[in-house]
């Protein structure tokens, strides 16, 4: 086992920017875990305690989906929303008619404005319809537009103009089960806002070809963050755009301009959409015909231009980035990354599971030397782990060997760093499509794995139980692949027996004890490194006997961040992370 540095692969972890049109005039994305000041919620009965319950409450798709029976899709990870769910806690009820009330609403001196929203309404079930209603001034519930049904969440932008004006206006969310025993309905991200006549926006950049299917092989539709130089190809860029105007945009132009390390590498064009309807959305592809020449950073910077006329060019534009990647330490070891490389949530079981991405291979000939994955926190101390490696069609390849969770793994994990595996035979693999995954052997004890950002379904598996069920995971494990060998970030530990070392405390302030055990008699060098490799505190050379040992570290002059003790002896290396905080 060995522990990839963190820095060397987690420090990109910026997917895509974009700016910021009109701010709201009144919003709601329920991230505070609770109902917001002012709204109200319903009320029904428990059936089997019939005591009174909030028909809606504020929650994750973890929570929507407890019953199994409200599959909400967790997009953005860890993200929070308002639901009313009759076959899950806290409710177990008949929901007949279920509402949501706002806050009340002053919109004095606005009469152009409109309602943005996201919503999961797939009346599944049996389900009855989902509707928002208004009233003015306290007076009657009056039926405003009904949300349609779909699967998946849906963006939805709703006219406004007839309720302008108004100084106490609330809305309502109203669904009913329909008398079956139904899922729910769930809304995000609540947006009053001025509507202009013409406005439009990009709202999200990514790698790859969201409108190819990842189920067919060499598509090469996936969106890496991290792809080895031996890997490159011309890369595609799926660019997300919204009509937020009242008017319909006509003849919008999408442009994509590539840099990397700073350097022009031309402009590419989208087919021109014809017509872009108000409130309506699209999804466009650029495809490039150059391919990455040398390691560091690519960016892919979008732009839309439609000549109808714009109002607010202040959301016209977004980046998707990109970090070609090759041996050694400073460029990753050859990491192929489809995850967004910072931790947002976990996915795991107490039961044997695989958590995998597929990852598409060009060349013939590349060298799978092992994988990573960052351990979700929840890991227990004691089970059993172990890389493999698959076929497009989940058959087996390759494994590495067992490798037991250990406190120090646990530790990596807070820190957000991958765990190293490296493969059995490091297999020569022609082009083509692989799995690589992170799989939890025997044991009682969870396990989990980190994910972060979201990827096209059919790109992340997760395989649990004895037959290996498989669900297309959205949220990408932070599982990678690496092509190139590792094998030290800083030295030469791996080359050498290992040596027993360990920190305590970790994370540590000020100082710690550092935890040494010698086989044999032994003149040992120790030293601090940073997460580059570079050396920030020799702490000295000792000639120690047979036995354990400990020896006092001192942090207290370093920043907050994560470091790495090296120890270096005539007959055994060892090296830990150390995490300091302030």
């Amino acid at each position: 086992m060995q522990q990839l540095p963190w820095a060397a692969l987690a420090a990109t972890a910026i997917l895509t920017t974009a700016s910021h049109g009109q701010t709201c005039l009144f919003s709601a994305d329920f991230e505070s875990g609770s109902l917001p000041a002012g709204w109200q919620s319903s009320t029904s009965t428990i059936i089997a305690t019939g005591e009174d319950t909030p028909a809606w409450i504020v929650g994750n798709s973890a929570q929507a989906n407890a019953g199994g029976f409200f599959p909400v899709p967790d997009a953005p990870i860890g993200n929070r929303f308002a639901m009313t769910n009759d076959d899950a806690p806290p409710c177990d009820c008949d929901l007949g008619e279920a509402t949501l009330e706002t806050a009340v609403i002053d919109l004095s001196g606005q009469f152009n404005i409109a309602l943005d929203l996201r919503a999961h309404h797939d009346q599944a079930l049996g389900g009855g319809e989902a509707w928002i209603d208004f009233s003015v001034d306290g007076g009657a519930w009056t039926p405003f537009v009904q949300v349609p049904a779909a699967s998946g969440w849906q963006h939805h932008t709703f006219n406004m103009n007839l309720l302008g004006g108004t100084s106490a206006l609330r809305l309502r969310l109203r669904w009913s089960d329909n008398g079956s025993w139904a899922s729910g309905f769930a809304i995000d991200d609540f947006c009053i806002r001025g509507w202009l006549t013409h406005d439009l926006a990009i709202t999200g950049a990514r790698i790859g070809d969201d409108l190819a299917s990842p189920f067919a092989a060499g598509t090469n539709g996936l969106g890496y963050r991290l792809l080895p130089l031996e890997q490159s190809r011309a890369m595609a860029v799926s660019i997300d755009l919204h009509n937020r105007g009242s008017a319909a945009l006509y003849d919008v132009d999408v442009t994509v301009v590539v840099q990397q390390n700073g350097v022009d590498h031309g402009s590419y064009q989208a087919v021109p959409i014809d017509t872009l309807l108000s409130g309506s959305r699209a999804t466009v592809v650029v495809t490039t015909d150059w391919a990455p020449d040398a390691l560091g950073d690519v960016a892919f910077t979008a732009s839309a231009l439609s000549p109808t006329g714009e109002e607010d060019g202040s959301d016209n534009s977004a980046a998707a980035l990109l970090t070609m990647t090759g041996p050694g330490w400073d460029d990753g070891y050859g990491t192929m990354a489809l995850d967004g490389g910072q931790v947002q949530g976990s996915i795991g079981s107490e039961l044997g599971f695989i958590a995998a991405n597929r990852f598409e291979l060009t060349n013939n000939g590349s060298t799978a030397f092992g994988a990573s994955a960052v351990l979700g926190t929840d890991s227990q101390v004691g089970e059993f782990v172990r890389a493999i490696l698959m076929d497009g069609n989940l058959a087996f390849l390759d494994t590495s060997t067992r490798h037991e969770i250990t406190e120090a793994d646990i530790d990596l994990a807070w820190g957000g760093g991958p765990l190293y595996l490296p493969f059995s035979t490091a297999p020569v693999l022609p082009a083509g499509d692989y799995f690589v995954g992170f799989q939890r052997l025997t044991g009682s004890g969870r396990v989990s794995v980190a994910t972060s950002g979201n990827c096209v379904a059919g790109a992340s598996a997760f395989m649990e139980g004895n037959t290996f069920d498989i669900t297309w995971t959205t949220a990408a494990p932070m599982v990678r692949l690496h092509l190139n060998e590792y094998l030290v970030g800083v030295s030469e530990v791996g080359l050498h027996p290992r040596m027993d070392l360990t920190i305590q405390p970790q994370p540590m302030s000020e100082g710690g004890t550092i935890g040494l055990f010698l086989r044999t008699n032994d003149r040992v060098s120790l030293r601090l490194l940073d997460a580059l490799g570079r050396t920030v505190k020799q702490i000295g050379t000792l000639s120690l006997y047979a036995g354990a040992h400990a020896l006092p570290l001192d942090v207290e002059l370093l920043p907050a961040g994560t470091y790495f003790l090296e120890a270096t002896g005539a007959t055994a290396k060892g090296i830990v992370p150390v995490m300091v905080v302030r």
